[in-house]
């Protein structure tokens, strides 16, 4: 279906430098398309995307993940480049051990295997990242400052990879069986969307998010804790610091607390470097996050072919669903942004969505560009409302000192279900 959407100058001007700050890919082999936005800077985005076809056994796979780097990017660079690496490794090396193929004819025998395999794969990429500090720094309580500053200049990847983190939601699908097997870790998401036999959009939530909102979280987390630390969890964050539950780095949360005070305080870190120096204190009695992931398995066939989209984001479309960190709404959302997404992506946008925005949409935002993760983008900085999509890129709003205004780094991968 095609949509024609007249631009005024204004809106044309406004989409230009919107472009200027993302960057979008189409692959028509793979059938993907994805974006990643920031406005201070394309290059000042933490988030990292892999979208790559795997050969197993003579088979295709598709693997798919986005990474959402926090204090920093090198813990998001470090994985997004090695944990793919490190799960197909493992993963061919399990399909050879049955035969040479996994469908479905093992898939039964099979699937809660491969679960335990990719959660051991996500724990054991986490915990070598632990290791390389310990190995470099076996004895942190021992060093003077000086010392900390000489190692760490000798060290530094492996430091900033220990001192920085990365939530991250994966998906590895078999293209000609059509299941997959979806993988998380912290505040990422991943949605299914398809058309029911009546016509209606469906969307279905792949996994709980990790955050200090879920009652179970919380409570794991405060009840493996001594009361006089209490309270644990401020503002949604552990001791006021870290958002999501688990992550992958962040060991200032997970190793004896010298590692903090005596060497990562003094890593040259512009995200955290004005502010570390008031957690040492309250970092006590780690670990407070883990990087243990959810594993959820689902079969594709019966949602085939049905006018449906899988769809990886970061936690950056959150705050975009919500509008009070950018469109100065008085009052956060509570729109599941899995729920919006979904519905962004179907061909008939429900008026519900726009009541939930505050904004008008269009199915097709990216015009000639034919992005359908730009079409999502678009329509949640502000659709075809200029006002809203000039406050995305306010640079002196964002600047201003005391302004709530925040537009987090952001990025979606959208993939077609169908032949």
């Amino acid at each position: 279906m095609h949509y024609e959407h007249l631009e005024t100058p204004r809106e044309k001007s406004v989409r230009d430098r919107i472009g200027i700050n993302y960057y979008g890919n189409i692959n028509y082999d793979l059938k993907y398309s994805s974006i990643t936005f920031q406005p201070r800077g394309i290059n000042h985005s933490q988030d990292r995307v892999v979208a790559t076809r795997w050969n197993v056994w003579g088979k295709p796979w598709l693997f798919f993940a986005v990474f959402d780097g926090h204090l920093g990017s090198a813990t998001a660079d470090y994985a997004y480049k090695a944990l793919p690496a490190a799960i197909y490794r493992k993963f061919c090396i399990f399909v050879r051990s049955i035969g040479g193929r996994l469908d479905r004819s093992n898939l039964q025998a099979n699937e809660a295997r491969v679960a335990i395999i990719l959660k051991y794969e996500v724990q054991k990429f986490d915990k070598s990242i632990g290791d390389a500090l310990r190995n470099v720094c076996p004895r942190p309580a021992e060093l003077t400052e000086e010392a900390a500053r000489d190692l760490i200049s000798q060290h530094p990847d492996v430091v900033q990879r220990a001192l920085c983190g990365t939530t991250v939601a994966m998906t590895l699908i078999n293209l000609e069986e059509r299941f997959m097997w979806t993988i998380g870790v912290g505040d990422s998401s991943v949605g299914l969307s398809f058309l029911d036999s009546t016509g209606k959009t469906c969307v279905h939530k792949l996994f709980q998010l990790h955050t200090w909102k879920d009652p179970q979280e919380y409570f794991r987390t405060v009840m493996s804790h001594p009361s006089s630390e209490n309270p644990i969890i401020e503002n949604d964050r552990i001791l006021d610091w870290i958002e999501p539950s688990r992550a992958i780095g962040d060991f200032s949360l997970k190793l004896d607390p010298s590692y903090l005070a005596n060497l990562l305080q003094y890593v040259p870190n512009e995200d955290i470097s004005s502010v570390v120096s008031k957690y040492i204190s309250r970092v006590r009695t780690p670990p407070y996050i883990t990087s243990e992931p959810s594993i959820q398995f689902t079969d594709l066939q019966p949602v085939w072919n049905k006018g449906g989209h899988l769809f990886l984001f970061t936690d950056g479309v959150d705050d975009l669903v919500d509008g009070y960190w950018i469109f100065n709404t008085p009052e956060h959302g509570t729109a599941d942004p899995v729920e919006i997404v979904g519905g962004l992506l179907a061909e008939e946008i429900d008026p519900q969505i726009e009541s939930v925005l505050g904004h008008k949409v269009i199915p097709r935002w990216s015009g000639r560009e034919q992005n359908r993760a730009t079409d999502v983008l678009g329509n949640l900085l502000g659709g075809t409302d200029v006002d809203r999509l000039e406050m995305a890129i306010d640079m002196e709003r964002l600047d201003r000192t005391g302004s709530r205004y925040f537009v987090d780094d952001v990025t979606i991968l959208v993939w077609s279900l169908a032949d």
